[in-house]
């Protein structure tokens, strides 16, 4: 009788562990992450500045830490940054992330991850699911989060493109 009340317990703890598991270290809303370790990639929005003329554009990048702790500062350039891409069809802006895959290319590694942000991403609470990412070169899968725009990092000249121009990003999504 004991061992029978002691095994329909434990079954029915189950779900309250698993889901306990899932669910990702966030701090609370409109707080700095919480340190959790291991990869992440973060889907950046940034401005890039001729540090001699002042003049300025926006473009989007993938930025790749390998230990999400070396991220959290604002201050820390990425371990590798994917090529800058920008939205030719709306003037040359940011990147939209949302609503369609993205192809997001590393040259320094040749590593591609295919990004898949719901199209009502923007919409949703800080540290909400916004999607998913998938890496090419071996299929790994990441669950992207919207961000709260903070600083990810500044990059002065020089930068990895051999320009003149600094990059300064923040993150729109973070993905684990």
């Amino acid at each position: 009788m004991k061992l029978t009340t002691l095994y329909l317990t434990s079954i029915a703890l189950l779900p309250s562990l698993i889901a306990a598991v899932a669910i990702p270290d966030v701090s609370p809303r409109d707080g700095a992450l919480s340190k959790r370790g291991g990869e992440v990639v973060y889907l950046a929005d940034c401005t890039r500045t001729d540090v001699s003329s002042g003049s300025s554009y926006p473009a989007s990048y993938g930025a790749w830490y390998a230990d999400v702790d070396n991220s959290l500062s604002g201050n820390v350039r990425p371990d590798d940054l994917s090529n800058e891409y920008r939205d030719w069809s709306n003037g040359g802006t940011y990147l939209r992330w949302e609503g369609s895959e993205q192809d997001v290319h590393w040259k320094d590694s040749d590593v591609v991850v295919q990004t898949h942000i719901d199209t009502d991403a923007q919409s949703r609470d800080f540290a909400a699911w916004a999607g998913w990412a998938q890496r090419t070169s071996d299929g790994k899968t990441f669950n992207c989060y919207k961000d709260n725009y903070r600083q990810l990092f500044y990059w002065a000249p020089p930068v990895p493109d051999g320009t003149n121009n600094s990059i300064y990003c923040w993150s729109i999504y973070w993905c684990v």
